[in-house]
């Protein structure tokens, strides 16, 4: 089974062979993940190829894609017909045109993961109990920013970040009937950073 550093990395492969025609080189991975050492993107690739995820080959690179990845990611939908516009306040006219949207597009990408939402703290911003929020792994924010924080290194929780002169950090929740969390600054670890969400009527 993969780490999710290495699943990560296949599929910046897998993207990359679609867009390029060729896979990346080692150092062209780590800029699209976010590692700086070549070794460590190295022993990543050396893993995939021992779990089958690519193969071993000669040259620059020294592995390629298995044979069918590409194919079986193509049947992979990528975008959405864009049919107009639809009100949710005022009725507007909704016309058809020829645009399309990618959902892979808007919510993945190099160190982004999805959580799906427990409890009502942050349903004044419409993110509702049951949702999932796609998150941007970071380590630092700016105030106002919806992030992923652990708290104390226990308790993970999604709220606005404010920082404060005083050394310490506000968790604000989005959510009238509820109060700000306030802790040390050296209490609080942000792990993300809120960058979409979605949900299943169904």
């Amino acid at each position: 089974m993969l780490t999710r550093r290495q699943q990560e990395i296949w599929e910046v492969i897998l993207r990359w062979y679609r867009t390029h025609g060729y896979t990346p080189t080692l150092d062209e991975i780590g800029r699209a993940v976010g590692l700086n050492s070549r070794s460590t993107v190295h022993q990543h690739v050396k893993t995939l190829i021992q779990e089958e995820y690519l193969q071993a080959a000669d040259g620059k690179r020294a592995y390629d894609i298995l044979p069918g990845d590409v194919e079986r990611d193509a049947q992979m939908p990528l975008s959405l017909p864009l049919q107009g516009q639809i009100a949710a306040g005022h009725p507007i006219e909704a016309i058809p045109d020829r645009n399309d949207i990618s959902p892979n597009e808007m919510f993945t990408g190099p160190g982004r993961y999805a959580l799906k939402v427990k409890g009502e703290s942050m349903i004044d911003i419409g993110v509702m109990d049951g949702d999932y929020v796609v998150i941007q792994r970071i380590e630092d924010a700016k105030n106002g920013d919806i992030v992923v924080a652990l708290v104390e290194r226990e308790e993970a929780t999604l709220k606005r970040i404010f920082y404060h002169e005083t050394g310490f950090v506000e968790l604000r929740p989005e959510n009238t009937d509820m109060q700000a969390m306030f802790y040390p600054s050296d209490s609080v670890q942000v792990q993300g950073r809120m960058v979409g969400l979605f949900r299943n009527y169904h």
